[in-house]
């Protein structure tokens, strides 16, 4: 019998092709008991795939089913919702210190809340900082907001916002402002976000000196997060109205731990600033908070 050479012995089998390995039932049932968590199968596939790597493809096959399944699930969700359903947030309450205007600490109590649909995302926020020294009252500050984001594509979104404050100690009894515009999302990944937005508004304003301002502006906002790690969070957010005759700025940067499951601590930092206030005001008052925030 003839004998084929040693290297032709070892081309055939290096061309013949190589049967992928079949995933073991085990890890196809860790991935399945991962599916309804997008993080936790993120994970566990990650895993699947160094200890299986024979069965690489099978794997990511079936994290793909169970992406589709989630998303078909999700858009499902959000279509047949009703009205008052899919709203989400957080309430918090706690203490503050003032600075500028007025010099003080007190209480705080918020509220932040957000429903998603298939188009828009609804956003509520409401925030109070109150202090009574002797029954007069020391600190009293309101603030209301709507923003309606729609979306364009995954990374643009129209929007239109409405605001109401009352800040006496800053010089005005009440102010509306009604904006339209439009945001981008720069980031937009899973653990880090940012946003800019830009347009039109109109505030009007009733200062406690009696004297009424209707005016046009031009309105700018940022809005960014920063996913540190499971229980560590970090927000920022920002609005500046410009006028003719005045530059108002707010900002707010926060760190939030998560305590437990609902419960979380958050310290923030608050900064307002009118580029032309009422005579003898200041232009810069900042509060500092700390307080529980339980989600829900």
């Amino acid at each position: 019998m003839m004998k084929m050479p040693i290297f032709l012995i070892s081309a055939v089998l290096g061309a013949a092709p190589v049967a992928a390995a079949s995933l073991p039932p085990a890890v196809a049932a860790m991935i399945d008991a991962a599916a309804a968590k997008p993080d936790q199968l993120r994970i566990v596939a990650e895993i699947a795939r160094k200890t299986n790597p024979g069965a690489t493809a099978e794997i990511d096959a079936r994290v793909a089913m169970h992406n589709r399944a989630q998303a078909a699930s999700h858009e499902l969700k959000l279509a047949t919702q009703g009205v008052l359903e899919g709203w989400s947030g957080s309430g918090e309450v706690g203490g503050f210190a003032a600075s500028g205007n007025t010099d003080n600490r007190g209480v705080a109590i918020g509220v932040n809340v957000a429903k998603v649909t298939r188009e828009w995302k609804h956003s509520l926020r409401g925030q109070v900082d109150y202090q009574e020294d002797q029954g007069v009252k020391s600190r009293e500050r309101y603030f209301a907001g709507y923003e309606g984001n729609y979306s364009i594509t995954p990374d643009a979104y129209a929007l239109q916002t409405i605001a109401y404050e009352r800040d006496v100690f800053s010089g005005f009894s009440r102010r509306f402002a009604q904006s339209l515009g439009l945001g981008y999302k720069l980031i937009n990944r899973s653990n880090i976000s940012l946003a800019l937005e830009g347009g039109a508004a109109l505030r009007q304003t009733l200062y406690t000196s009696g004297i009424n301002s209707n005016v046009f502006a031009a309105r700018g906002g940022l809005n960014g997060k920063w996913l540190i790690n499971k229980t560590l969070t970090l927000s920022q957010n920002a609005t500046v109205y410009d006028d003719s005759s005045n530059m108002s700025v707010f900002s707010l940067t926060a760190v939030t731990a998560k305590v437990t499951g609902a419960m979380s601590a958050r310290m923030s930092f608050q900064l307002n600033s009118e580029s032309n206030p009422p005579p003898g005001l200041e232009r810069v008052d900042t509060t500092s908070r700390v307080t529980l925030v339980y989600s829900f």
